[in-house]
């Protein structure tokens, strides 16, 4: 019982971080990014958003506030909106790489899921007591945790006028949690081998089970030749 607990503990902080890691993917927060003529942007994985300035009124009333209008794009693979100072090539290759880690890490946590609850349902091939089944769990919790270090390595390398957003740092955190299951899992597979292997048995020889006898002195004996 305690075993189908942890397995359901690491599955419960694998359901979180998949959440996070689609919440990381569909908000526009990913970047901060300053443009040339001084307004700034956010960037994220799939959608891009801008504050325009909306024109201010002819004539000589004083100088009103300026109303920000929040404006969004969607964005795809090969996307190049890269900040002040900042290459191209760069931004694309990150934001495309992200783009794929993020999607990979999503597939696999998700099949992880789904592997879980086929081996509550008890199906033939997909139970509980199956060797495997708690073992492709683990790999697929660490398979997303992999490619979301890949991921995140290549912003490593932002402009001068760029800032990572709070997106970056949810996935960041789902990355995290990732790692944290299939280390749970990893763990209760190592500790449950232990505890399947035989206890070691000592053979104790028959002569050191035989009662003591006290030897002669001489054990030899002459030869009359």
């Amino acid at each position: 019982m305690a075993v189908q607990k942890l397995v359901a503990a690491a599955v419960a902080v694998a359901l979180l971080s998949l959440i996070l890691n689609n919440v990381a993917a569909f908000t526009p927060s990913w970047v901060f990014q300053a443009l040339e003529d001084g307004r700034k942007r956010s960037v994220g994985l799939w959608k891009m958003c801008f504050m325009a300035e909306r024109g201010r009124e002819a004539g000589g009333a004083a100088r009103q506030g300026q109303a920000g209008e929040r404006q969004c794009q969607t964005l795809g693979w090969g996307a190049e909106y890269a900040g002040f100072q900042e290459s191209r090539s760069t931004v694309k290759l990150q934001f495309d790489m992200m783009r794929a880690c993020n999607m990979i890490a999503t597939v696999a946590l998700t099949a992880g899921q789904l592997i879980y609850l086929l081996g509550l349902v008890e199906l033939p091939l997909i139970t509980q007591d199956s060797q495997w089944w708690e073992e492709v769990i683990a790999a697929l919790f660490q398979l997303a945790s992999f490619v979301l270090v890949i991921g995140l390595v290549t912003f490593y390398r932002i402009g001068p006028y760029t800032h990572l957003s709070w997106s970056c740092y949810v996935d960041i955190a789902a990355c995290l949690l990732a790692t944290l299951a299939a280390a749970m899992l990893i763990w209760n597979i190592l500790h449950r081998r232990e505890d399947c292997l035989t206890p070691r048995v000592i053979v104790i020889s028959r002569s050191l089970a035989a009662p003591f006898r006290p030897r002669l002195d001489n054990d030899y004996v002459e030869s009359p030749f």
